[in-house]
């Protein structure tokens, strides 16, 4: 069965009935991708990515496979109503975690394997390749913000910043993720003049911080210009408003579909219904106020 660092065969009888209900009603074979996805030119390549989109692991795996413009298909894990606690997804990770992605005859269900994994199983005239050449100076320095980005307590950041937020006051990460910035000012992105894999993990980190309200005490304060600069870059790239979209409304996007997703499987009584739908109507008014005043 599927665990975690692991890769599992996927034709077993225990394949989740989500997935076969989902997949009967499809082709064989998937449909052409549009030319930028070229590399799956193989129609059995397509992949099939278990997620939740607040989940940090899971935004840094779909920015990987936007940024090499593959066509794969996305299934929502919702977190807060626990499905990931569900027994057809424990078959596909009993680790009860996201993301897990579906590839072929494998399941793989590591957040830092799926990256490799996609990056060297996708190659290609007309793939990007988010690794420069193994044995460069590129290459090594790519590997070396990696480890450096994928080392920061990002659970500590997110959970802390809610329910302690002293926990993020003596915070490194600005002098971590900008010491090679600040040495290469000439250089676009992180390792050179072609966007890679460092740049996906800090824009990440970046977007989650700027979530959590930390932005303008480290770096939106003007006392580093390097490093908002580089944000905005990584903001205006396709793969990054595809997959994480405005700020603003990352919140309301988690918690809308939620909510209606959890009407659907537990229609409640017509005073809940009408109760929830009032909710949602507040949410909306104060969140359209909220933005009427902050930006117009």
């Amino acid at each position: 069965m599927a665990t975690p660092n692991n890769l599992t065969p996927t034709n077993c009888s225990w394949w989740p009935i989500s997935a076969l209900e989902s997949d009967a009603a499809k082709p064989a074979e998937a449909p052409d991708a549009p030319e930028a996805a070229s590399p799956a030119h193989w129609p059995k390549d397509s992949l099939v990515l278990y997620h939740w989109t607040q989940s940090f692991s899971s935004q840094k795996v779909r920015l990987v496979i936007a940024e090499k413009g593959l066509a794969c298909e996305e299934r929502d894990v919702s977190l807060p109503q626990s499905e990931h606690k569900e027994p057809w997804f424990m078959r596909l990770n009993l680790g009860e975690e996201v993301p897990v992605i579906i590839h072929r005859d494998n399941i793989i269900s590591d957040y830092d394997q799926i990256i490799d994994y996609v990056e060297r199983t996708f190659t290609g005239d007309h793939v990007v390749s988010l690794m420069p050449e193994a044995g460069s100076p590129q290459h090594a320095r790519v590997l070396q913000y990696r480890e450096l980005l994928d080392a920061l307590p990002m659970d500590a950041y997110t959970h802390g910043c809610i329910l302690h937020p002293e926990l993020t006051t003596d915070s490194m990460i600005p002098k971590y993720a900008t010491a090679e910035i600040r040495r290469q000012k000439c250089e676009l992105w992180l390792c050179g003049c072609a966007f890679t894999l460092a740049d996906v993990l800090l824009g990440a980190t970046l977007h989650r911080l700027k979530f959590l309200g930390l932005s303008k005490k480290y770096w939106e304060d003007g006392s580093r210009p390097n490093l908002q600069s580089f944000f905005e870059r990584v903001q205006r790239r396709f793969a990054f408003r595809k997959v994480l979209g405005d700020i603003h409304t990352t919140l309301l996007s988690a918690v809308i579909p939620n909510a209606f997703r959890l009407v659907k499987r537990k229609p409640p009584s017509f005073f809940g219904a009408s109760f929830l739908m009032g909710s949602l109507g507040g949410m909306g008014y104060f969140a359209y106020w909220y933005l009427k005043k902050k930006y117009i």
